[in-house]
């Protein structure tokens, strides 16, 4: 069977405050997607689609042959980012979907969430992870059996379900033949108007589709890195997954 990923780098990353785009910023001397894509290739991924938007024709130069390449031209949400995508994926495998921005992920967690979600026979899966403080991170909602049957994003919660800190990782494992069918029930119902892909969560339950998570214990390895600070965080973390020293500079500040 086989298995295509999706990178989703078509963000500007506004807050990084730099022209690069996002996804090229280096954590340990090496553009955040080339992390991603590496682990990708050491798990055996046949395909690699980048989804790239600003400054696209830069990405396609740094990650050259390595990947194909989906253009979103506008920014309209995840789920409109993989609509981008889906023309690459044939009917009969699997895919990993995964932000760019995510280089501190380890491949033994990829390899779970892909073995996990084909040993359940899910349709889809969400990799999960819990964080005392989960501000900004969309919300798992389970029903009273603890079957996912919902993700609803910081921006659209109430004060309720802001208290929820089981959150999505923005990483996800899903048959191919199902995401495709799902993908053009998505709208933009929401307060930012965009197609977002965890509203395939939703939709698989109206239509009686197996989705299913996958808890990773290790939330340090899907911070998201939006600003310069969450960068040098990075950093720090990939130096202690590498055994590398680091400065006393950089222990006062993330310890």
């Amino acid at each position: 069977m086989t298995t295509s990923a999706i990178v989703l780098a078509a963000g500007k990353g506004t807050r990084m405050k730099s022209e690069l785009p996002k996804v090229l910023h280096q954590v340990c001397e090496k553009p955040m997607i080339l992390h991603i894509i590496d682990k990708l290739d050491a798990i055996g991924v046949q395909k690699v689609i980048a989804v790239v938007g600003h400054k696209a024709e830069i990405v396609k130069e740094v990650v050259g042959s390595r990947a194909k390449f989906a253009k979103q031209t506008e920014q309209k949400g995840t789920g409109h980012a993989v609509m981008q995508a889906a023309p690459f994926l044939n009917e009969d495998g699997h895919t990993l979907i995964i932000t760019g921005d995510t280089p501190l992920i380890q491949e033994m967690t990829l390899t779970s969430l892909i073995e996990n979600h084909i040993k359940a026979n899910n349709d889809g899966t969400v990799l999960i992870t819990k964080f005392d403080n989960p501000m900004g991170y969309g919300r798992i909602i389970r029903n009273s059996l603890e079957e996912v049957v919902g993700i609803v994003e910081e921006k659209d919660a109430s004060e309720e379900v802001k208290e929820i800190k089981e959150v999505n990782t923005g990483i996800f494992c899903f048959k191919n033949k199902a995401l495709i069918e799902g993908l053009p029930l998505l709208d933009n119902n929401n307060v930012q108007s965009e197609y977002y892909l965890t509203d395939m969560v939703s939709i698989f339950n109206r239509q009686d589709k197996k989705f299913g998570s996958y808890l990773l214990a290790d939330n340090e390895q899907v911070i998201g890195i939006n600003d310069r600070e969450q960068l040098a965080q990075a950093e720090y973390i990939m130096k202690k997954y590498n055994s590398v020293s680091v400065s006393e500079e950089e222990i006062k500040k993330f310890s």
